[in-house]
């Protein structure tokens, strides 16, 4: 895995066991095929370890000295934590495979681990993070456009991507149909939207409730949008 100009790995694969030698053959087999690795052997080292925002993934052991890998999992998720987990156990059971994939995991491994299914598993696992990440920065990127328009321009732009003519805007606003295609502009403008439809999926991004209002079709949308 590439580093980057400042130092930091482009990718990071955690590995959290307090087995030694199976950390230490983690972080060889990955370290083989050139994936960036950090080992713990604590649930605690692990959580006071600093972590680039770069894609990553953790590979945990749900056995460990100071508490359940399970737990933490569940913690991690409730502060909005979305790592990509490969669970990994040497006392796998049904009940414990179905709450480490409920809670999200990419895999579940029993030890002794496969080589290649791990490396399966570790590749997919940041191939998702990877597009969490590209995710989550377009929907920064379409906030911070929608949090340039003025409130007005917001109430005008929603009511539009909902459905509403121009006429209708104005009389739920009561304000004239001039100023709503003045503000409707604007909107479109600071959005950057090419088309109707793509302001609509922008709005839709930021705000749910535009979904369920949402025109069906372009011919709708843009009859929303007429003169």
């Amino acid at each position: 895995m590439n580093i980057q100009k400042s130092g930091v790995p482009s990718a990071i694969v955690y590995i959290v066991d307090d087995h030694a030698e199976v950390s230490d053959s983690l972080f060889r087999l990955l370290s083989s095929i050139g994936i960036y690795a950090e080992t713990f052997d604590s649930i605690s080292a692990f959580q006071a370890a600093a972590r680039p925002p770069v894609p990553s993934c953790l590979i945990l052991d749900l056995q460990l000295s100071d508490g359940d890998g399970l737990a933490l999992q569940a913690r991690m998720r409730e502060l909005g934590d979305h790592i990509p987990i490969v669970v990994v156990t040497g006392f796998g059971d049904i009940r414990q495979t179905v709450k480490a994939m409920k809670a999200g995991a990419i895999d579940f491994l029993e030890k002794p681990i496969s080589e290649q299914r791990l490396l399966d598993s570790v590749h997919r696992a940041l191939e998702s993070d990877v597009a969490r990440r590209a995710k989550e920065q377009e929907f920064e990127k379409v906030m911070a456009l929608y949090r340039s328009l003025t409130a007005r321009e917001q109430q005008v732009i929603e009511l539009i991507a909902s459905g509403c003519l121009n006429k209708e805007v104005a009389e739920q606003l009561g304000i004239s149909e001039v100023t709503v295609k003045a503000h409707r502009a604007s909107a479109y403008r600071k959005m950057q939207a090419r088309s109707f439809a793509q302001l609509v999926q922008m709005i839709m991004k930021v705000n749910p409730r535009v979904a369920a209002h949402a025109p069906a079709s372009r011919d709708d949308a843009e009859a929303g949008d007429g003169e």
